[in-house]
């Protein structure tokens, strides 16, 4: 029995071993595969990241520069560790089809293994992909290349955008109708006057491409002109600036503000200046004497300079400013004004249109006048567009503020929301919710929006399409109405993310 007993031990060691055996080659491809499985976590989340970095630095030159676009996600990719150049490496990055502001970029890598080897896999290969979206600034106010009038009202001209490009002087009321650039709540004219919260020094800012060839920047009566010289100021004077006649009660031909014009190079985000450099052409414009009524319009740069005149691709930035006098003026040059003017981008198929907000004085003689708001391309479809209006509609009758859509009709494709607030400082309250179906548009009381603010809230649908997509803001009143207004126009969302 013995021998039996000692045999079956002897069996029972050799099983052992081999299940040891087993079990130690078993444990060693876990390791391995636990090991190798971290690393390629590791390296798939950078080739994620770097796929994420390389859409969203690329995606700014969309729409419109796609060469770019992809050139820029490439280098980004580099800048990260992954060299297109190399020959584990593969980048590519294109525009997505039917969205041609987004941007799809796909890196891809190859990996040696460590334990793996030992099964024959020497190496993992890796891809990873991102789409990124850029909400541009919207174009506002022109689809042509001019923004503002050409010609004095009543004066026989045609196909007039009835009104004026607007900014006032620094120390001047916010009621006057310029939410930005006027500093003051209240009064004029007192640098201790209540500070508007939302002042800038910036002005405004115009984007301009070019057409087939070049462009040359010009304005018209960019020039303040005061009360001096023996002519009063009003509508049919030029463009109507005013101010030192209203407040100081002076007849000094320096009375007024000075106009700061600049035109800066193109980059990939027009509505940031700091990242622009030194402006391409700078001048100051001194304000002087009124002129006489019958004194002709005359299209000119701002001063002699060539560097008006350029010819590069990308949106080139325009800006209209005063210069600032300071906290405690001695004078009353540039303390506050009301000046009213017009820019251009003069040559074939250039355009000219505002950035981000816009100051206007309309001029509109007949009581339906309808003003072109914003550009909306198809591809903000499913978004939410909004429409900030500040000062609007000041009338001594009641009338309606209707957004049209590209269609020509009053918005109803989608849920319209309008609000109102008494200054910038308060939260919005939400006045009434119009359904889809029902005209998005507010009947204004006289005078109800003096120194408020107003905002539609329209929800595109996802069909939304269209071929000419400029929306426009329509006055209806029962008689005209003359008003310095700024209006301004977005998209709601984070303009550069990535699509989920």
């Amino acid at each position: 029995m013995s021998w039996l007993i000692s045999r079956a031990r002897a069996q029972d060691r050799g099983a052992a071993m081999v299940l040891v055996a087993m079990s130690i080659v078993l444990l060693m491809g876990m390791a391995a595969f636990g090991s190798d499985l971290a690393w390629y976590y590791l390296n798939a989340s950078r080739v994620q990241r770097a796929a994420d970095a390389a859409a969203l630095g690329g995606v700014v030159w969309l729409p419109g520069n796609t060469g770019t676009a992809n050139s820029t996600a490439i280098s980004i990719a580099d800048q990260n560790g992954y060299d297109d150049a190399t020959p584990e490496v593969q980048v590519t990055s294109g525009a997505v089809s039917g969205e041609p502001n987004q941007l799809e970029v796909s890196v891809q890598d190859t990996v040696p293994t460590f334990f793996l080897k030992i099964f024959g896999f020497d190496e993992m290969e890796i891809e990873r992909s991102a789409i990124a979206e850029y909400i541009p600034p919207l174009k506002l106010g022109s689809p042509t290349n001019q923004f503002g009038n050409s010609c004095a009202p009543g004066a026989g001209c045609t196909g007039q955008p009835n009104f004026w490009a607007n900014i006032h002087g620094k120390w001047t009321d916010t009621t006057y109708g310029d939410a930005y650039a006027s500093y003051c709540v209240g009064s004029s004219d007192n640098p201790n006057c209540t500070q508007n919260p939302i002042a800038r020094p910036g002005g405004y800012l115009f984007g301009i491409e070019k057409g087939s060839g070049s462009f040359t920047v010009q304005g018209l009566d960019l020039r303040f002109f005061n009360i001096s010289g023996g002519q009063t100021t009003s509508d049919s004077i030029r463009t109507g600036d005013r101010g030192c006649e209203d407040w100081t009660s002076s007849t000094s031909a320096s009375c007024g503000p000075t106009m700061r014009v600049r035109l800066y190079a193109p980059d990939p985000t027009p509505l940031d200046l700091s990242d622009n450099g030194a402006p391409l052409c700078s001048t100051a414009i001194a304000p002087a004497a009124q002129v006489a009524p019958t004194s002709t319009y005359t299209w000119a740069t701002p001063n002699g300079s060539s560097c008006w005149t350029q010819s590069g691709s990308g949106i080139y930035v325009l800006q209209i400013s005063h210069v600032d006098p300071g906290s405690t003026p001695t004078t009353n040059q540039n303390l506050s004004g009301l000046n009213r003017y017009s820019v251009r981008a003069n040559g074939t198929g250039a355009k000219l249109f505002a950035l981000g907000d816009f100051s206007i004085y309309n001029n509109a003689n007949g009581t339906t006048t309808a003003f072109h708001l914003a550009e909306v391309p198809t591809y903000y479809h499913g978004k939410t567009f909004v429409i900030e209006l500040y000062d609007a509609g000041e009338s001594a009758d009641p009338g309606t503020l209707a957004v049209v859509d590209p269609s020509g009709s009053t918005f109803d494709d989608g849920q319209c929301r309008i609000y109102s607030r008494n200054n910038p400082s308060v939260a919005w309250n939400l006045q009434q919710t119009i359904p889809a179906g029902s005209a998005c548009q507010e009947t204004v009381a006289p005078s109800e929006y003096q120194g408020r603010w107003l905002k539609f809230e329209m929800d595109l649908p996802p069909n939304y399409t269209c071929t000419t997509c400029w929306w426009k803001m329509n006055y209806v009143y029962t008689s005209s109405v003359n008003d310095t207004t700024t209006w301004r126009a977005y998209m709601i969302g984070n303009p550069i993310h990535l699509i989920d």
